[in-house]
């Protein structure tokens, strides 16, 4: 065994190293160091009989000196090359004992006297034994692809081997055999204090496999007697190939030579990357995206992966590889690929997977660019060298209104997510497609749109119909395709015992009106039995799915309720009512849980049937914890400390008591009793919710043990997480870090509270703030006093509106305002106005609020429910009231006229048999919840405000006359017939 210290690459079957350590092919140092200092004395000396060091002809092969410009010394060489350069003959000569190639003119060359040929050279020749490469042979017959014995050594598993050789801090060399001044070597590096054999390690990461030799020599690890086979799941239809996606071809031209040898080095790259990162290959639906995609198809994707950009990001870096390709575009700044995302985040988790798989290929120089409102931010951006961009719907039109060059050059427009695209931003989505069409160029044969989701939208097929060419539409979940496809949904409700009678009666098999029909049923026995009654081999006119729902359907009916609405299919009354108590109940097992984050920061929560968080008020968790009373019977300005920012609009910290703050004062005494080292006792029973010390640098803070670990093997000790009572950030500890807190120290409760800027919210839909937004929000704000006035409080939130930052003029009794938060925040270009959170979140806690009250009534004496009445006033600060309504009817509409003066916020939900109606007027909150007596179509109606009312307009989902407006009595002043 001996130390390495390599020189030059080739490949894993030729590189240079040097050898250190004792053997019959070993070279003290030291003597190279005299033939070195031996060599410049002579040839530098015989400068002047140049004649006489100079070699009568060259020849390719031949042993000379040449002086190296680099090295600054004259060194051994063989000449590889010769050839013709303007008036003189240059050669490229191999220096043998640096590994290095290097160009010199012939007239520069000197004889290698035998005096200096003595030793050998210093860089040995090495390969790694029994070492091969190997390729991904395709077998387009049975469907596989296999990894096979290849002639050369592709790119990715030269840059891998490079890789590992670099970042060894030691190598060592075993050498195992000799051959045309070849060393065969199995090589061994130290990578992060762990020894690792390369041989083996190329093997396991199938850039190479061990040759087969009868005789068995040993080596580090058991040799692989059998080629690794790429994990390919078993497909339908033969033509669809996932080994394809990692060969490219040019869009139905012919391959060229360059690309037939050079696509298993794309491929061995995009392997070893899928490998590293734990992708065992192409899953059901990936097999199925991967080919259409690689060979430059238009392609439609609906799919249980739909929000996984693995759909489309490994033959997209496969295609972007062939440069080509692209050769008749415009020579000017513009991206190849656009990767529309429907938010920031998701932009940039794919930004991130370019970053990560880029490596693997050429350089592409992708760019994330999340735009706000500011026009100087789209003026600031520059694309050069940049050939894919990530970015949003939004965020693409502000920088194209710009750079108007943009599409000039783009080939590949991918729609991630392309279901909530069109379902947030569909104009926005539409608009673009608009333009890459129009900047388009029929003389390019480069141009593709990848639309990959988890659902169907109806806009979808105007895509394809308007904007795509011959698309793939791959839909691999059966309830999507249904709706693609346009089968009929029916939903029937019976008995159980009734059901098979009820089949047969909705099933019409008279001649006139042929079908063919799938029956799925529980067991063998109703099978038979409807077969006996029925025949099923006939053809069909027009797809329908019945569903029958019984008795023993409940734990179905709501998830059939979702699809159907996502049909757009007749959804019967009795299971609507069903679901909507089912969704009740799943409200109600929520009631422990915490409110929901996006309804306390934006008054709304989208994804309200998913949220894990309760959207209802609990009045025993809800109820004010660290608020002053004082503060809350009269709200009015206060001083608040924000200590730890959760984003832009969420904070924790204190309320400081302008008077007397007692929680300075207690922090003092704290850290005071702390400092002597005899009161620093650590805990031995740690007790989840009880309270204790922690040391953080200098400072001792008051701290909660919330959750309990369980300790690790062979550790003494145990992590718990924490929350900071007075601060309200939450971290994480080692037990034996947790100090005894005296009982007088925790007299004064938690001083943490959180606190929400009202009435702002991101841009674009989005539902999360953007990173920019927070970091800047909490440089600002952190640790700083400011004024806030409390326009809501609920638990231990408190809703502020405004919150500003206050600077006391010294030598005047006066202060400045010195920013707002809400107005830094719209500054930023990347937040806007949410007039409606208030009025929202108001809605949410009166309905709530008046039904859990209702409940308690029959339990409490009347001093309790006038009590809790009185609480619930004074937390909400409002009351609600009931409009004045009149409405009149034709035979397709219904118009309603609430009387409401100076509105200032408004909001009409509508659904298929209710309206919610609010609005603020001043200090007054009205609401109107109206069910009505008979169905509407909901996307057709409308609300508008004119004068001292508002009009809302309801479409029939039937014609004909309604006996009366609401399906219950209600006591509002004025409902009319006219």
């Amino acid at each position: 065994m001996f130390s390495l210290l390599t020189f030059w690459i080739e490949d894993p079957g030729c590189f240079w190293v040097t050898m250190k350590g004792c053997g019959p092919y070993i070279i003290d140092e030291v003597e190279y160091t005299n033939l070195n200092a031996e060599m410049n004395q002579f040839y530098d000396k015989s400068y002047k009989d140049v004649d006489e060091v100079k070699p009568l002809m060259v020849e390719e092969g031949q042993i000379c000196v040449v002086f190296s410009e680099e090295l600054k010394c004259w060194c051994r060489a063989v000449i590889k090359s010769i050839m013709y350069y303007m008036d003189h003959y240059q050669t490229e000569c191999f220096l043998v004992d640096y590994a290095k190639n290097i160009f010199v003119k012939t007239k520069d060359i000197r004889v290698a006297l035998e005096a200096f040929m003595q030793i050998p050279y210093r860089a040995k020749k090495c390969r790694l034994y029994r070492t091969k490469p190997v390729t991904l042979h395709i077998d387009f017959c049975e469907n596989t692809a296999k990894i096979v014995p290849a002639k050369r050594w592709d790119s990715a598993a030269t840059q891998y081997f490079q890789n590992l050789l670099k970042a060894a801090t030691q190598i060592k060399a075993k050498l195992c055999a000799v051959e045309d001044n070849t060393f065969d070597v199995f090589l061994y590096g130290t990578i992060k204090d762990e020894k690792v054999c390369i041989n083996d390690d190329l093997v396991s990461k199938n850039f190479a496999c061990f040759e087969e030799t009868k005789e068995n020599t040993g080596s580090s690890a058991d040799y692989q007697e059998n080629l690794t086979s790429l994990s390919v799941e078993s497909l339908p239809v033969k033509t669809v190939n996932p080994a394809l996606a990692f060969r490219p071809v040019l869009f139905q031209e012919k391959v060229s030579t360059d690309l037939e040898t050079g696509g298993n080095c794309i491929c061995q790259k995009q392997l070893y990357e899928l490998t590293q990162k734990k992708h065992l290959g192409p899953n059901f639906a990936e097999s199925y995206c991967w080919p259409p995609i690689a060979q430059g198809c238009d392609v439609v994707a609906i799919s249980d992966h739909g929000n996984d950009p693995f759909l489309y990001i490994p033959p997209i870096l496969t295609l972007l590889q062939l440069g080509s390709c692209y050769k008749a575009l415009p020579n000017i700044s513009g991206p190849l690929a656009l990767i529309l995302c429907p938010g920031w985040k998701k932009a940039q988790l794919v930004f991130e997977l370019l970053q990560t798989y880029e490596r693997c290929c050429r350089q592409l120089h992708p760019m994330l660019i999340i735009l706000g409102q500011k026009r100087e931010a789209a003026l600031s951006v520059k694309i050069r060298e940049c050939e894919v961009i990530v970015t949003t719907p939004y965020s693409l039109l502000r920088l194209f209104e710009h750079h108007s060059l943009l599409f000039c050059r783009l080939c590949h427009l991918v729609l991630d997510e392309v279901e909530v695209l069109f379902s947030d931003a569909a104009e926005q989505v539409f608009t673009i497609l608009d333009c890459y069409k129009k900047d388009i160029s029929e003389d390019y044969s480069v141009h593709q749109i990848i639309a990959v989701g988890a659902r169907w939208n109806k806009h979808i097929a105007r895509l394809i119909k308007e904007f795509m060419n011959g698309p793939y539409i791959v839909i691999t979940t059966i309830e999507e395709a249904s709706i693609y496809g346009n089968v009929q949904q029916v939903v029937r409700s019976c008995m159980n015992s009734e059901r098979i009678s009820v089949l047969l009666k909705i099933l019409d098999f008279t001649h006139n009106n042929l079908q063919k029909v799938l029956i799925f049923t529980n067991t063998v026995n109703e099978a038979e039995m409807i077969h006996k009654d029925s025949s099923v081999d006939q053809e069909y006119t027009k797809a329908r799915s019945v569903i029958l729902l019984t008795e023993n359907s409940e734990c179905h009916e709501l998830g059939i309720l979702h699809y159907l609405q996502h049909a757009e299919a007749e959804i019967p009354p009795e299971l609507h009512d069903f679901t909507a108590k089912m969704l009740e109940a799943e409200e109600d097992q929520k009631f422990s849980r915490p409110l929901c984050a996006y309804l306390k920061t934006f008054g709304i929560c989208k994804n309200r049937t998913v949220c894990p968080d309760r959207h209802q008020i609990n009045l025993q968790i809800d109820v004010p914890q660290n608020i002053p009373d004082k503060i809350k019977q009269t709200p009015g300005y206060v001083t608040i400390l924000p200590l730890h920012i959760v984003n832009a609009t969420n904070y924790f910290g204190r309320i400081v008591d302008k008077q007397e703050d007692q929680y300075t004062n207690l922090a003092e005494e704290i850290n005071e009793y702390f400092k002597k080292p005899g009161n620093k006792i650590s805990v031995k029973n740690v007790e989840k919710l009880a309270f204790y010390g922690l040391c953080e640098k200098t400072l001792f803070h008051r701290v909660q043990v919330v959750e309990i670990f369980p300790k690790e093997e062979e550790n003494l000790f145990f992590n718990v997480k924490i929350k900071y009572i007075d601060e309200g950030r939450t971290s994480q500890v080692q037990s034996y870090h947790l100090l005894q807190l005296p009982a007088r120290f925790q007299c004064l409760p938690p001083q943490a509270v959180e606190f929400i800027v009202c009435k702002v919210k991101p841009i674009d839909n989005e539902i999360e703030w953007n990173p920019k937004v927070t970091s800047y929000i909490c440089h600002k704000i952190k640790g700083k006093l400011h004024e806030a006035k409390i326009v809501h409080t609920l638990g231990n939130t408190a809703w502020v509106d405004p919150m500003v930052r206050l600077t006391r003029l010294s030598g005047f009794k006066m202060s400045v305002n010195e920013y707002n938060v809400r107005s830094e925040i719209l500054s930023t270009g990347l937040g806007t106005d949410n007039p409606e959170h208030i009025t929202q979140l108001q809605l949410c806690i009166h309905s709530k609020v008046l039904d859990h009250t209702k409940n308690l009534k029959p339990f409490l004496s009347e001093t309790q429910w006038f009590y809790i009445l009185e609480k619930i006033q004074l937390n909400f600060l409002y009351f609600s009231f009931y409009p004045e309504i009149k409405w009149f009817q034709n035979e397709e509409t219904v118009t309603v006229k609430v009387k409401i003066a100076s509105v200032a916020d408004y909001k009409c939900e509508f659904s298929k048999q209710k309206v919610v109606f609010s609005a603020c007027s001043g200090d007054k909150l009205y609401l109107a919840d109206l069910e009505l007596h008979q169905y509407i179509l909901a996307e057709k109606s409308t609300c508008v405000i004119k004068d001292k009312e508002a009009v809302i307009v309801l479409m029939k989902e039937k014609k004909g006359a309604w006996c009366k407006l609401l399906k219950n009595k209600v006591q509002w002043k004025s409902i009319e017939n006219y």
